[in-house]
């Protein structure tokens, strides 16, 4: 669903708190970051979901991992995951022809990624289950 990864995007990136402690104001991906992209970034994706069948209004539940990739510290990660969580939980997404009514922080991940040359990568955040109501 291309509407919802634009609000995503569109979220994530037009918030400062978050930006400012990324490489750059659009260092937010979706699904993986370009080849050579200077972390700290935030990468996002979707786990799984659709249609519900519930009622006769067409509902859609999505569940997406946002997560904090960084290079620096686990620290550095967890203070992004921190931004992600204060804009997303709870929040309201804005996608064409729905309406978003539950934004909520289902589960929580951190691992590290050790490269061959050593150096760790960590990666924090937490899948997120977006509901939306066909507008």
């Amino acid at each position: 669903m291309n509407a919802l990864k634009a609000a995503i995007y569109t979220k994530l990136t037009g918030a400062s708190a978050l930006t400012d402690l990324l490489a750059s104001a659009t260092s937010v991906y979706d699904r993986q970051a370009p080849r050579g992209s200077t972390m700290p970034y935030v990468i996002f994706g979707v786990q799984g979901g659709g249609d519900e069948n519930i009622t006769q209004v067409r509902y859609k539940s999505w569940a997406y991992s946002l997560k904090a990739v960084s290079d620096v510290s686990l620290k550095t990660a967890g203070a992004i995951d921190a931004q992600i969580d204060a804009l997303m939980h709870g929040g309201t997404l804005t996608v064409a022809s729905w309406t978003n009514f539950q934004c909520v922080r289902e589960a929580d991940f951190d691992y590290v990624e050790t490269m061959p040359e050593g150096r760790n990568i960590w990666h924090v955040g937490g899948v997120y289950r977006i509901r939306l109501a066909n507008a």
